[in-house]
């Protein structure tokens, strides 16, 4: 912390972090308390998460049968809708954990953000296997897709009326 100062780096504070602002971008200097959003939305009959590269949920009510990298419908956030905090922390680089409950099932997985994140969709938000990013793009360089979230979960989410919460940490820096 105390070099930020020194160097006279600009800097944004808040209540859960200070981030500062490096030739690359942003940069975690110190986290307080976890970051974290908590999204929650709900399964639809169509859901048949097989996409092998993506992993998308969206505000969306409805979605057709060819939708299969969508995991929930009827989202109460998209990337739009991130804190600050959260985005910052993305866009420098930061790890992140995101945790999918559906009743007393979980499933876990990692993937990065990106000093080239937008996070400006108004609809979805995208996690990714791979680095390709638009404005949907949450993550990159997912360890999971879509079709590898436990297949429990997706059978449940199968159901119009089954609610998931979604929820995005960012990880300290080892």
């Amino acid at each position: 912390i105390r070099r930020v100062f020194e160097e006279q780096k600009p800097f944004f504070y808040s209540d859960y972090a200070i981030f500062s602002l490096e030739t690359k971008g942003w940069r975690i200097v110190e986290i307080f308390q976890p970051i974290k959003e908590v999204i929650i939305a709900y399964g639809h009959k169509n859901i048949s998460a097989l996409h092998e590269t993506t992993l998308e949920i969206t505000k969306e009510k409805e979605i057709g049968k060819e939708a299969d990298c969508i995991i929930a419908v009827n989202a109460n956030k998209a990337c739009s809708d991130l804190s600050e905090e959260f985005k910052i922390a993305l866009k420098s680089g930061a790890k992140i954990k995101v945790t999918l409950e559906v009743d007393n099932l979980k499933d876990e997985f990692f993937a990065f953000g990106s000093p080239a994140l937008k996070l400006t969709n108004e609809k979805s938000i995208v996690i990714r296997k791979s680095d390709y990013i638009d404005d949907r793009t949450l993550a990159i360089l997912s360890t999971k897709s879509a079709r590898d979230i436990k297949r429990e979960i997706i059978e449940k989410l199968k159901n119009p009326n089954q609610k998931i919460i979604i929820t995005l940490e960012v990880l300290k820096e080892s």
